[in-house]
């Protein structure tokens, strides 16, 4: 495997302390796909990252959707490769985070009751399970042929001292989530994707417009609206599968609550895997606003309950 590059930008030495913030890791690589072996490496490739993170004091390390697999799948594919949330990969990851000191994000291809097939993200600190997230807004027709929705809304967690809310990929475009999520406490939003450029669409035939790179527009404006850091961690370079070919915009990064990147993926990042370390801290952060407080000055009541899945 390749070095894996580090980007860091830490306030100081020491990470925060309980209660005033995170020091959080992202993981951006080109991994393999699509087998039992893809899963072995990814999985190796997690403990280098954890490693590296853990020397740097991160206390957080976020991987890309669908992580322990990969992406690009077919039904097929994710049917033979699906999980249980106590199947292998979530173990590996409980294990290492007690091993390294590290918590860890963790999206994987879950087989859930009934043999059903969700893209869930399972969240690990100190060898414990905190949460296990369904995926609820599944993205265009291929993410509908290949898994079930959850039918319960994203999960806040507490790490440090600290809450920590949790999207997956698509669901980061969605401003009635993020208003659920702080409502709850988050103060940062971690959110695993593989977005990419163009793409084969399920029914074989090509994009004809990109997907839009979401860290232009909508991760500031969701960090600024709702003043919470957004982390949005994702893939980098190609996945070759049986649906074709994927490259991926190697757009991670960390915005914080004005709406400004605190870390974010270069030119360089693109072509190496990389280790994004940046330490979440609100007090660190210029106010958005001298007066205003979109959450607390909204009137608006929201019933926080999902509709049913189409």
């Amino acid at each position: 495997m390749h070095p894996i590059r580090i980007v860091s930008r830490l306030l100081t030495s020491s990470p925060p302390e309980p209660g005033a913030g995170l020091r959080l890791g992202i993981f951006q690589g080109e991994n393999p796909v699509g087998s039992p072996g893809a899963v072995v490496e990814n999985l190796d490739r997690m403990e280098e990252a954890l490693a590296i993170a853990a020397r740097y004091g991160a206390q957080l390390c976020v991987f890309p959707e669908c992580y322990n697999t990969g992406y690009s799948l077919g039904p097929a594919l994710c049917r033979e490769l699906a999980e249980t949330s106590d199947g292998h990969s979530v173990r590996t990851a409980r294990k290492l985070s007690e091993r390294h000191g590290v918590s860890v994000v963790l999206p994987y291809v879950e087989r859930g009751a009934g043999d059903a097939v969700h893209d869930s993200i399972a969240v690990v600190s100190r060898g414990e399970l905190l949460a296990n997230y369904r995926k609820t807004h599944l993205y265009g027709a291929a993410e509908r042929a290949n898994y079930v929705p959850g039918e319960e809304l994203p999960p806040v967690v507490e790490l440090n001292g600290f809450r920590i809310g949790v999207l997956n990929c698509y669901e980061c475009e969605f401003p009635p989530l993020y208003q659920s999520l702080v409502r709850r406490g988050a103060r940062l939003v971690v959110g695993p994707t593989a977005a990419d450029h163009h793409f084969v669409l399920h029914d074989g035939g090509p994009t004809l417009v990109p997907y839009p790179d979401a860290t232009e527009h909508i991760i500031p404006a969701m960090a600024s609206v709702w003043r919470v850091f957004v982390a949005y961690a994702n893939r980098r370079g190609w996945e070759v599968s049986e649906r074709g070919q994927w490259e991926y915009r190697a757009n991670s990064g960390i915005w914080g609550p004005d709406g400004r990147a605190v870390v974010a993926a270069g030119p360089e990042e693109r072509h190496e895997d990389s280790l994004l370390i940046a330490d979440c801290v609100p007090a660190a952060v210029t106010p958005f606003s001298p007066e205003g407080d979109h959450t607390a000055d909204s009137r608006l009541r929201v019933d926080e309950t999902l509709l049913p899945a189409t």
